[in-house]
């Protein structure tokens, strides 16, 4: 049965310093697939590396994320990092699996999409593992431009130019 979830319930809004500490709240409602479809391997909580790299990378400016949150608690986000031409960043997302499929994974990536453009990235990349459908899809919603690049170890990878903004 899927669990329908208005869209009220849900606000999105930008990362704050204090979300890191909601992570591990969030991954009570993610399933150990969709973490693994996420960060590429078997795991059953977020990995202990990666709270320090978004803290490493808030830090020096070069990571950022859009949150949907619902009742105090991080239920998605979509987030970028830069790559080492400033102007080149990677693009994820991750929503929890009761959220999932009501257009939610667009949004958040519609949003992070629009902070990397203003922090003066050109070009996103992103990396879906072959088989998951619906992060294709809602890629490919949350941005219609996208280019497919081709396959490589097991991803499908994708690349959206952004257009500048005026100053």
């Amino acid at each position: 049965m899927t669990t329908v979830v208005a869209s009220d319930t849900v606000h999105l809004r930008s990362w704050r310093a204090d979300d890191i500490d909601k992570l591990g709240r969030a991954v009570s409602g993610i399933s150990q697939n969709a973490l693994a479809r996420r960060f590429g391997v078997p795991c059953s909580t977020i990995p202990d590396w990666y709270p320090a790299g978004i803290a490493e990378g808030w830090a020096r400016s070069t990571w950022n994320a859009y949150v949907a949150e619902s009742r105090g608690r991080i239920v998605g986000w979509a987030e970028y990092g830069l790559n080492s031409d400033p102007h080149h960043a990677d693009l994820a997302a991750l929503v929890c699996d009761r959220y999932q499929g009501n257009g939610l994974g667009t949004r958040l990536v519609k949003e992070v999409a629009s902070l990397a453009q203003a922090a003066t990235v050109r070009v996103l990349h992103a990396q879906i593992q072959v088989g998951n459908q619906a992060a294709r899809k809602a890629l490919y919603a949350a941005l219609p431009d996208l280019r497919y690049t081709g396959l490589q170890d097991g991803q499908w990878h994708y690349v959206m130019h952004l257009p500048e903004t005026s100053s």
